[in-house]
C-alpha cells in the first residue's frame, strides 16, 4: 500500500512537471512569435513588397518639412531628400504629418517605417532607434528680441529665460539644462509672433532652421543670437530598433545621394548652405 502512494505521488509529480514544462515552451514559443512578427513588420522585405515606404513628418518646420504657401505641397529639406531616397530605391514614398512629439511613438509602434524631422542624433535616441548615416551638420543658436533688452547674448543668459519650442525637442531639453523655462509651441510659425509681443525671451533651433525662420517671417522686432553657439551636432533618418537590413539599404541610397551631389543641391535650395560635410567645433 505504501508503494501504491509513493508510485501514485511520483506520477502526479511527473505530471505536473510536463505540464509545467509544455506552459513554458509555449511561452516561449510565443515570445518568440512576437519577436520575429515585430522584426518582419519593420523588415526591408515587407517595404519592398509592398513597393511603399511610409515616412513621418511634422510639416509645419519651416524650411525642413512645411507646406509652400502657393503650392500647398508638402515639402522641405527633409521631406524633398526622403523623396530622392524614395526615387533611388524604386519605392513610392508616402507622408504622414503628425505633430513633432508624436513622431518616435509612431516610429514605435509601426505607424510608419521613418521619421524625417531634423532629428540630432544623441545617445539617448540611440537607446530605443536606429539612425542612418548623417544628413545634415549644424549648430544651435537663439532668436531673441531685436529691440529691448532680452538680456540673451550667450548661453548662461538662458538662465531664468523664457523659452518657446516643442515639448520633446533637443533644444527644448537644454534650455531647461541651461535653467530656462519651456514654453510650448508647435511650430516656428505660432513662437516668433510670441517673442516679439513678449510672452517668452527666446527660441532655440538650428541656427540655419532660425535664418530662414527670420527670412520667412519677414517683420521687424526679431534678430539671431549671433553668439549663442552650442550643440554641434549631426541629423539624421530615424529608423526602428534593430532593423540592419533597412539601415543598410537606406544608408546605401544616402551615400549614393551625398556622392552625387544630390543632398548638397537640395541643402543650398532650402538652407543656404551645404551642410552635408561636419562642422569644426570652436
Amino acid at each position: 500500500m505504501k508503494n501504491s502512494k509513493s508510485f501514485l505521488l511520483l506520477f502526479v509529480v511527473a505530471v505536473i512537471g510536463l505540464l509545467l514544462a509544455a506552459c513554458g515552451s509555449e511561452k516561449s514559443t510565443s515570445e518568440a512569435t512576437a519577436s520575429t512578427e515585430g522584426k518582419e513588420q519593420n523588415s526591408w522585405e515587407r517595404i519592398q513588397e509592398s513597393g511603399k515606404i511610409v515616412v513621418g513628418t511634422e510639416g509645419l518646420y519651416y524650411p525642413i518639412t512645411y507646406h509652400d504657401e502657393t503650392t500647398k505641397e508638402l515639402t522641405g529639406y527633409d521631406v524633398e531628400v526622403a523623396r530622392a531616397l524614395g526615387e533611388k530605391l524604386g519605392l513610392e514614398v508616402e507622408f504622414k504629418e503628425m505633430e513633432f512629439d508624436g513622431l518616435l511613438p509612431a516610429l514605435r509602434n509601426g505607424q510608419i517605417d521613418i521619421a524625417a524631422n531634423d532629428f540630432s542624433v544623441t545617445d539617448e535616441r540611440k537607446e530605443k532607434f536606429d539612425f542612418t548615416i548623417p544628413i545634415k551638420h549644424s549648430y544651435g543658436s537663439a532668436i531673441v528680441r531685436e529691440s529691448d533688452n532680452s538680456g540673451i547674448e550667450s548661453v548662461e543668459d538662458l538662465k531664468g529665460k523664457k523659452v518657446g519650442g516643442s515639448a520633446t525637442s533637443n533644444y527644448s531639453k537644454f534650455a531647461q539644462e541651461q535653467g530656462a523655462e519651456v514654453i510650448v509651441y508647435t511650430g516656428s510659425d505660432t513662437v516668433l509672433p510670441e517673442i516679439v509681443n513678449g510672452r517668452v525671451d527666446a527660441t532655440l533651433n538650428d541656427y540655419l532652421v532660425l535664418m530662414r525662420s527670420l527670412e520667412q517671417y519677414d517683420k521687424p522686432g526679431l534678430k539671431l543670437a549671433e553668439e549663442v553657439k552650442f550643440s554641434f551636432s549631426s541629423s539624421a533618418i530615424v529608423l526602428p530598433k534593430d532593423s540592419p537590413e533597412l539601415k543598410e539599404k537606406i544608408d546605401g541610397a544616402l551615400e549614393e545621394l551625398l556622392a552625387d551631389g544630390t543632398i548638397k543641391e537640395i541643402s543650398n535650395k532650402f538652407l543656404g548652405a551645404d551642410v552635408t560635410q561636419p562642422l569644426e567645433k570652436e
